[in-house]
């Protein structure tokens, strides 16, 4: 981390003054925000800490087997309690958080520092120290380069989570963001207790009949725009109640499309729960997605990011629309 020495060393004094700490993972939360979250409050707790895990939405059911999973909390009452520090791990945005406004009334009523750990290309510095670097694989990366600039004493827990998040961010060291180091990486992780076989059977092999069903629906609609090198499907609620399947289970269908040969640019709508169409786009060509979902008030990465828009999806007269 040779250009990224300065804030390697702010972020462990900050840590080092601080008494408690609250660990936030974004909405909808993956492998990586919770992996990095989980593997830092480990740390954290090993050198003395009160450590505090928060995310908006639930522990996915997938990530159950992650050591430190349990101590996940959802309870907005958390902000009215006193932190030395608040560290926000793989969020591109404060708005990913789903707590932006409880974060600000919390720094105003106790001026805190807020630590800001990601790797996505669209992130604006919000923090007040900023470890974000863009051409890792995931944020779970980072950590581990960061915990291996401090010196920690590993130990498997922190292993495991770590090793969790590179190879969901990556699907198994597979997508276009892998690299070297990341393959680095996860190799010395299981030299210090990571279990990949249980990793890739947990959250990589968890496929469930109904999401079958589910991204059956997805496949048949695929359609390549005659105008653009796109290629794009949608699910609606209905898609979801039909299937008995939960929006969860539509997680990782954006990924598996890679496969296709036809299209640079892969995008999936999803409607969800809240009122709000969500697109994941991805590619394996020289486009910048980040500045195509920043167009609609999305972000991420080069080769993969996402946007939210209120509507619903409707398909008439062989059109998808927006209402």
């Amino acid at each position: 981390m040779q250009n990224h020495k300065n804030s390697s060393q702010a972020i462990y004094n900050e840590i080092k003054q601080a008494k408690k700490i609250l660990l936030i993972s974004h909405q909808k939360p993956d492998g990586d925000t919770l992996g990095a979250n989980f593997a830092l409050a480990a740390y954290l707790r090993q050198i003395g800490k009160i450590a505090d895990s928060f995310c908006f939405d639930p522990l996915p059911t997938y990530l159950k087997f992650l050591p430190q999973s349990e101590k996940l909390s959802s309870d907005h009452l958390l902000f009215q309690q006193s932190y030395d520090l608040i560290i926000i791990v793989d969020s591109s945005n404060l708005e990913m958080t789903g707590v932006k406004e409880l974060l600000a009334v919390a720094v105003m009523k106790a001026p805190k520092k807020i630590i800001n750990i990601d790797h996505h290309v669209s992130n604006p510095h919000y923090g007040d120290i900023n470890l974000v670097i863009n051409d890792s694989s995931s944020t779970c990366e980072i950590v581990y380069r960061l915990l291996k600039d401090w010196q920690i004493n590993w130990h498997a827990d922190i292993a495991q989570n770590l090793a969790c998040g590179i190879m969901t961010d990556t699907g198994g060291l597979k997508n276009p963001g892998t690299g070297y180091q990341a393959v680095a990486a996860v190799s010395e992780l299981v030299n210090l207790g990571a279990n990949l076989t249980k990793i890739t059977k947990q959250a990589l092999q968890n496929t469930k009949l109904n999401q079958l069903k589910l991204w059956g629906r997805a496949l048949e609609r695929l359609t390549k725009s005659p105008n653009y090198s796109l290629v794009y499907t949608w699910l609606t609620q209905k898609d979801y109640q039909e299937c008995q399947a939960s929006e969860e289970d539509s997680e990782g269908l954006s990924n598996f499309l890679h496969i296709l040969k036809e299209g640079e640019v892969i995008l999936v709508l999803k409607e969800s729960q809240s009122g709000l169409i969500r697109g994941s786009l991805r590619t394996s060509g020289d486009i910048d997605l980040s500045q195509l979902a920043g167009l609609f008030g999305g972000g991420g990465h080069k080769k993969a990011a996402g946007f939210s828009l209120p509507g619903k999806l409707v398909y008439d007269n062989n059109r998808l629309r927006i209402v």
